[in-house]
C-alpha cells in the first residue's frame, strides 16, 4: 500500500510538472502572447511548482525548461535580448522565492480559512521575487547608467502592480482549478500530501 501511493505521488507530481510546463511553454515562449497579451505566469507557476511538488529537482527543471524557452525565443524566433544580460542570474533567487512560498503554503490547511494567510504570503513573495528580477535588471543589467534606488522607485511603482496582478490572478486560477479537481477526485488531496 505505501508502495502504491508513493507511486501515485509521483506520477502526480510528474502530471502537475508537465502541466506546468505547458503553460510556461505556452505562454513563456510567445505562442500565444504575441496575439493576445496574456500577463506573465511565471511567479505563479513557480508558486504552484512549490505548492505541490517539494523536490529541488523540480525547481531546478522548470527553471532549465525556462532559460532554454528563453534561449530559444532570442537566438532562434528573434525574439528582444534586451532582458537577456547578466542580471538574467537573478531570476534564479526571485523564482526560488516563489516556490519556497509555495512550498510554505502547503503546510496550510486547505481551507477557507486560510486563504488570507495564503494571499498574504503570496503578496509578500511577490514583491520579494519582483525586487530580485527587477531591481537585478536594473542595477546589474548594464542597461541604465547611474542606477540609482531614486531611479529603481518610479519602475517598481509602475511594474510591480501588474506583477502582483498576474500573479494573484494565476495562482488564483490554480487553486479554483484544484478546488475542481479535488471535489472530482478527492484521492488526489492525498497524493499531493505525499
Amino acid at each position: 500500500m505505501i508502495r502504491s501511493a508513493a507511486l501515485h505521488s509521483s506520477r502526480f507530481q510528474m502530471a502537475v510538472f508537465g502541466i506546468l510546463a505547458a503553460v510556461m511553454l505556452l505562454t513563456r515562449s510567445h505562442a500565444l502572447t504575441h496575439m493576445v497579451h496574456i500577463p506573465s505566469t511565471a511567479l505563479a507557476s513557480y508558486f504552484v511548482l512549490g505548492y505541490f511538488i517539494r523536490r529541488f529537482a523540480g525547481f531546478v527543471g522548470l527553471f532549465v525548461l525556462g532559460y532554454a524557452i528563453d534561449v530559444v525565443s532570442i537566438s532562434i524566433l528573434g525574439t528582444s535580448d534586451f532582458c537577456y544580460t547578466p542580471a538574467y542570474a537573478m531570476l534564479i533567487p526571485a523564482y526560488a522565492v516563489m516556490w519556497m512560498a509555495g512550498r510554505r503554503t502547503a503546510r496550510l490547511p486547505e481551507k477557507p480559512g486560510s486563504l488570507p494567510a495564503v494571499t498574504l504570503l503570496l503578496a509578500g513573495a511577490t514583491l520579494v521575487s519582483h525586487l530580485f528580477a527587477s531591481g537585478g535588471f536594473y542595477f546589474l543589467g548594464g542597461r541604465f547608467a547611474d542606477p540609482t534606488i531614486a531611479g529603481f522607485l518610479p519602475r517598481l511603482a509602475r511594474y510591480f502592480p501588474f506583477v502582483l496582478m498576474s500573479s494573484l490572478l494565476w495562482s488564483g486560477v490554480a487553486v479554483a482549478l484544484w478546488a475542481l479537481v479535488t471535489m472530482a477526485r478527492p484521492d488526489l488531496r492525498r497524493a499531493r500530501a505525499q
